[in-house]
This record gives C-alpha cells, structure tokens and sequence, in this order.
C-alpha cells in the first residue's frame, strides 16, 4: 500500500544542506538556494511536497541522504517521489488515483445519504443494511472506499474486522498499523521519553488470554532492575516494552521475532 510521507521540521530555518535551506513560517515552507526562494507551500501540502524534494534531489541540489535527515522521512518515499517526476512529469502529482466511486446500481446518492444518516444516529452495519434492504457486503465495500464513514466503530468494542480496516488506514500514513502518529515523530527527533502503554475495549483478540498473565509476569519481577541491569533505550518503544513484547512471545509459543508479523 502506497505510504504518505509526513514531513516535519521546526519553527524557523532547516538547512537541508550548506546551500539549500526551507524556512517554516506560521505553516508556510518556503526554500531557499543560498539567499534566493525558489519553492514554496503550505506544511501541510504533501503533493507540493513529494514534487519539491523530488525536484531538488533531480537538479542536483540536494541528495537523497540529505532530505531523509532534514524531514525526517523514509528513503522509499522519496525514491517513489522521483520515479514519478521523471516518468510522468509534475503534473503526475496531482492527479488523484484512487478511484472513488461516487454512484451505483445499488447503493445511488440517495441511498448513500440515508445510509449515513442511519449510520451517524448510532446503528451498526447490520442493521442499516436490513433497514436499506441491501447486502452486508456491499454496505462494507461503500464504507471500506470512503463513500460511507462507520460511526459506530468508535462508539463500541472493536472487532478484528474493524482493527484490521484502522490498520490499513493508518499504513497511509507512517507505515502498517503505525497509529499515535504524533508519538511517533517526536520520538523519531528525541522528543519523546517512550510510549505509554494504553488498553482498548476490543473484542475477539486472538491469544488474548496472554494479557491475564500480565499481573503475574510483573508481580514475579519481570520488570523489577532492567534498566540498572541492561540499560536504557530511547525513542518510541522502552525497554518494558521489549521485555513484555518477548514474555508474550514465550508464552505464545512464537520462537523468533520475525514470526510476530503472522500474529495480530
């Protein structure tokens, strides 16, 4: 899935390098070569962005190395910003692709506007579809593509089905299932003293029976002189965070670190 870049860079000037520079002013970007503007755009403008950084890098100005550590971004989103500007031209940026439909046999505006009033007043999925005398599947697919937005998702316990739509949404921003965004990009920059952990009213967990054992894991002194023992770490994940992340593990019965990306 295709991953948006967020740049980031604090108040006032950035220098990208000894002679490119970006100035951020109340969330207007504006780069400099030496003393003279050359781009400008709102911080917020990701297709302004994506064609800025890929035109610095293309004429020369900039390296790849260089904008990755000014903004704070992913060499694969650059490299992906300059394979479309020497492919298609400037113009690729901003055009939008993702092919939203707006209309129907089935599902017509009429229908979609009746579906989200129902929607917004607090009824499920389900139950708007036997309300609108449609398919379950074909009120998701709206909902999946943006035509619809669940309400109700935020108001209960999340399902499987659920977390698994938030998690591709979020891989739109940072990367698969990258949420709290926000934590994120200050730990990146050393602005963060670690995540807190934080529990969420969920339904059908898989393994979730291993969190019981959590109390037990503490209480026996899992936890107790790990970093007088074994150090600090700094950045989004603490050292607690490794240890229980490898007590789960032991007790889910997965050998290796690799093997956790085949479990929720």
């Amino acid at each position: 899935m295709t991953q948006l870049m967020l740049p980031f860079i604090s108040p006032g000037v950035t220098n990208i390098n000894h002679i490119v520079s970006v100035w951020d002013s109340e969330g207007l970007w504006t780069y400099f070569f030496g003393i003279h503007p050359i781009y400008s755009h709102k911080s917020d403008d990701q297709r302004m962005f994506r064609l800025t950084i890929a035109n610095l890098i293309e004429s020369g100005a900039c390296r790849q190395i260089e904008v990755i550590s000014a903004f704070g971004i992913s060499k694969t989103c650059v490299i992906r910003a300059q394979r479309k500007l020497r492919k298609y031209g400037s113009e690729e940026f901003f055009i939008d692709r993702r092919g939203s439909r707006t209309g129907g046999t089935v599902l017509t505006p009429k229908v979609l506007e009746r579906a989200q009033s129902l929607l917004d007043n607090g009824l499920t999925r389900k139950e708007v579809a036997e309300e609108l005398q449609v398919k379950y599947d074909t009120l998701g697919k709206a909902i999946n593509d943006g035509r619809l937005k669940d309400t109700f998702i935020s108001k209960c316990p999340n399902t499987k089905s659920e977390r698994t739509i938030i998690d591709e949404k979020a891989a739109d921003g940072l990367g698969t299932g990258c949420t709290r965004v926000v934590e994120r990009v200050f730990a990146a920059f050393g602005d963060n003293s670690g995540a807190s952990i934080e529990f969420s009213t969920c339904l059908d967990v898989p393994k979730g029976g291993v969190l019981c054992a959590l109390p037990a894991l503490v209480s026996n002194g899992l936890l107790e002189g790990a970093e007088q023992f074994l150090g600090t770490l700094k950045g989004y994940y603490k050292l607690y965070h490794i240890l229980l992340l490898l007590a789960f593990m032991a007790l889910c019965r997965i050998k290796t670190v690799e093997q956790i990306r085949g479990y929720a």
